[in-house]
């Protein structure tokens, strides 16, 4: 017998990037059920998005400028980080093409010891 087993989509952390935000699937928002802001970030040679969550201490501590937080707005079966400018950069950067694709879904995966979530592009 040689079964090829399926992988369980529901537990598979997938990132959506549309023409103005990112979106979370469930299981990705699991990291960020504690948090009300995120670092987001590009990696250029390696071709990676990172998404960082900042704790709340993190915040009153200031340890990152304020002009780097973005909010992330989670529902019961997505989390939304909205910004147009960053999908914008991506789009530049990567050539993701809006006007041929609605949107590019990403598979994602956590890295505990940098605490961040990180998207192969």
């Amino acid at each position: 017998m040689n079964f090829e087993w399926s992988t369980n989509d529901i537990a598979t952390m997938t990132v959506t990037i549309y023409e103005t935000n990112l979106t979370l699937n469930k299981a990705a928002c699991v990291h960020f059920e504690d948090v009300n802001y995120v670092l987001l970030g590009i990696d250029r040679e390696a071709r990676q998005i990172g998404i960082k969550p900042v704790t709340k201490q993190e915040i009153d501590e200031n340890i990152y400028p304020k002009s780097q937080l973005h909010r992330i707005s989670l529902g019961k079966s997505y989390g939304r980080i909205s910004n147009k400018s960053f999908v914008l950069d991506l789009s530049e950067e990567f050539g993701l093409d809006f006007s041929k694709q609605q949107c590019y879904k990403l598979k994602a995966t956590y890295d505990i010891v940098h605490t961040m979530m990180i998207i192969q592009l």
